[in-house]
Formats: structure tokens, sequence, C-alpha cells
């Protein structure tokens, strides 16, 4: 039975690291104003090695359609600058100011609002997918379990019913995240 609880801690750790996955991509995507968060890991070339914005800059929001970006280090100015543009693939044109970067979010249009929520179905029923795939490898394991006489039946059914609980709360959990974010793109 050792190997049962393996497999269902296995299960809740990978069905959550799918869940935090999902918060963490629909947290990127712009809805509005300025998100940090769609910032903060964008890659930066500094001393040599390949960081995360955050940890060679200051970002900063002053207005909802703003962000300033200011490197401690202004010989990171142009890295950061050429890292921000190629990242925000035209959307938005990083300006260098004295020692700061300027970006100046647009508003969303309609179509663009529209675009994003697409994107946004897709990668949710992605995530759902993975979560149907990490109940399919438990869902193997327990019936290979009953197959090798290390499970009864009955506890094999019962494991099979409390998988397919555990499944249906996460992928709810995913079509939570996803409705709250459609409804701040659509705003």
């Amino acid at each position: 039975m050792a190997d049962l609880a393996q497999i269902w801690s296995d299960l809740d750790t990978d069905m959550q690291l799918a869940v935090e996955a999902f918060k963490d991509e629909a947290q990127k995507m712009r809805a509005g104003g300025v998100n940090v968060d769609m910032l903060k890991n964008i890659q930066i070339t500094a001393y040599g090695s390949i960081m995360p914005l955050y940890q060679v800059a200051t970002i900063s929001t002053p207005t909802p359609a703003t962000a300033i970006i200011t490197p401690w280090d202004k010989g990171n100015l142009k890295a950061t600058a050429d890292a921000l543009q190629t990242e925000m693939k035209g959307e938005v044109m990083p300006t260098v100011k004295d020692d700061a970067i300027y970006l100046n979010f647009p508003p969303l249009t309609q179509e663009k609002k529209e675009e994003y929520t697409k994107i946004l179905k897709d990668r949710s029923e992605n995530f759902r997918q993975g979560l149907r795939d990490i109940r399919q490898s438990a869902k193997t394991k327990i019936e290979d379990m009953k197959k090798n006489g290390e499970l009864p039946e009955d506890a094999m059914f019962k494991s099979l019913e409390d998988l397919d609980e555990t499944t249906k709360n996460f992928t709810e959990k995913i079509n939570e995240i996803y409705e709250k974010k459609r409804e701040l793109l659509l705003k």
C-alpha cells in the first residue's frame, strides 16, 4: 500500500504544479493596464549571464498605462531595452530617457482582447489536457497494482473514484482561473 500512497502524493504534487503553472501563465497576460508579473521575468543578458529583469532593475508603474524600468547598473540599460523590445514583439516600444526605460502601453482594442481571450482559452485547454494525462498515468499505475495482486479490486475501484474526483477538483481550479482572467480581459 505504500506504493498507493506514493501514487497519490505524486498525483497531488503534479496536479498542483500544473494549476500553479497555468495561474502564472494567466497572470502574465495583459488585461488592460501594466502587469508587473508580465515584465519581471523577462530574461536580460547582464554580467555574462541571463537573469530575470527583477534581478537587475527596479520596475515601477506610476500610471496604469506606464511602466518605468530603472537598471541598477547603467551599463545594462541598452541590453535591458533590447530585451524588452524583443519580448514585447513590437506591441510596446521601449523609450530610453535619462537612466530609465519607459514603456507606454496603449489600451487594448476589442480585437486584441478577443485574441488574448482565445489564447487564454487554448492555454487553459492545454493545461486541462495535462491534468488528464497525469490522471491517466496514475490510473495505469493503480490498475497495474491490481494486476500484480498488490491491491484488492474494491480498493482499486475506490481509488479510481477518488482519482476522478481529484481530477475534477483540479480541473475546476483551472476553470476558475480561466474565468476570472477572461472577465478581466473582456471588461
